[in-house]
């Protein structure tokens, strides 16, 4: 099953907060160091755990630290258009790749510590319906499995099934880039399409919520150092 599972990174967002520190390297935030290995190369492991696939979305000319093999660069087609973008740059080269696939996972490169058991446990919620496991064509495909924490749609630590582009397109060239705006016009205009997760089931399959812990400050840079150290992790 994770063969068949793809992972979408989104790579090539600005850091304004962490530039104005002056500690974000040229490739952006995505080649941060966190206690010796870089943000991207810590989404990237956790993701290769869960996911069959990797595809990362770079800005154009955007440097980028070692990858792994099973990874694929994509560069964006709208910079600076924000994460909704990224995510349909991502969406089309997963087509292009693994076409036979129905489902998988975006995150941003800003998550380190972004739980595997969460991934493969809101990618199971796409897989149910879809009928990779269980066959139900009288069920509602979802397009877009959201965990919802703090009040807050995750929309950047995710699942979506393929089918999510054409959706996407259409949001864009409507001139809206904001990816919360898209599920709010998703759940009412075709109601079934996003399932959101309560932040009680997220618990169950990441009970410290550090899958939604980003890295936006340089406190936020040394309040994840302190939490790798004291769980013992490299």
């Amino acid at each position: 099953m994770r063969s068949q599972r793809f992972g979408i990174v989104l790579a090539g967002g600005a850091s304004s907060r962490l530039a104005d520190a002056g500690i974000v390297p040229p490739g952006g935030k995505a080649g941060l160091v966190l206690a010796g290995r870089t943000l991207l190369e810590r989404v990237c492991e956790r993701l290769a755990a869960a996911v069959g696939r990797i595809v990362v979305v770079a800005a154009p000319g955007q440097a980028l630290p070692g990858l792994p093999e099973a990874a694929e660069v994509v560069r964006d087609s709208l910079p600076g258009s924000g994460p909704l973008a990224g995510i349909a740059d991502g969406l089309r080269a997963v087509g292009r790749l693994m076409p036979a696939a129905a489902g998988g996972v975006v995150v941003s490169c800003d998550v380190p510590l972004v739980s595997p058991r969460l991934l493969e446990g809101l990618c199971d919620r796409i897989d149910t319906v879809t009928g990779l496991q269980s066959p139900r064509p009288d069920a509602p495909v979802p397009l877009w499995v959201v965990p919802e924490v703090g009040g807050h749609l995750q929309v950047t630590v995710s699942a979506m099934g393929t089918a999510l582009l054409p959706s996407i397109v259409a949001h864009l060239e409507a001139g809206r880039r904001d990816p919360r705006s898209l599920v709010g016009r998703l759940r009412a205009e075709q109601p079934g399409s996003v399932v959101v997760v309560p932040e009680v089931e997220v618990l169950d399959l990441d009970p410290d919520l550090t899958s939604f812990r980003d890295l936006d400050t340089p406190r936020d840079l040394e309040e994840l150092g302190r939490l790798l150290a004291s769980r013992g992790e490299r």
